[in-house]
């Protein structure tokens, strides 16, 4: 199942680069093909709104969202998660 990672990235991009990267690791063992934020291309120099709208593009081509703790404080995170709910992909929670 094609999986993509949302998490609060803005002011943290170290820790959530670190965190992308280790959820990807996890969900690959699982059997999972994960996308991670940090992979997507939104084009160059692109703002925070250009990420968003990228990221929600790759939504749409995945059976799946994993939302890493925290997400319901990011609004980028709360934006993705509606819009996967919306079209029917499958939420997955990190603690739950």
């Amino acid at each position: 199942m094609k999986v993509y990672i949302s998490l609060p990235i803005t002011g943290q991009e170290i820790a959530a680069r670190a965190k992308a990267v280790w959820v990807k690791r996890m969900l690959a063992a699982s059997g999972h093909e994960p996308v991670s934020p940090f992979e997507v291309e939104a084009g160059k120099n692109p703002t925070n709104l250009e990420y968003l709208l990228a990221g929600l593009r790759v939504i749409s081509g995945c059976d799946a969202v994993y939302l890493c703790d925290g997400w319901q404080f990011s609004r980028g995170c709360r934006i993705e998660a509606f819009w996967a709910k919306e079209f029917n992909k499958q939420i997955m929670y990190e603690n739950k």
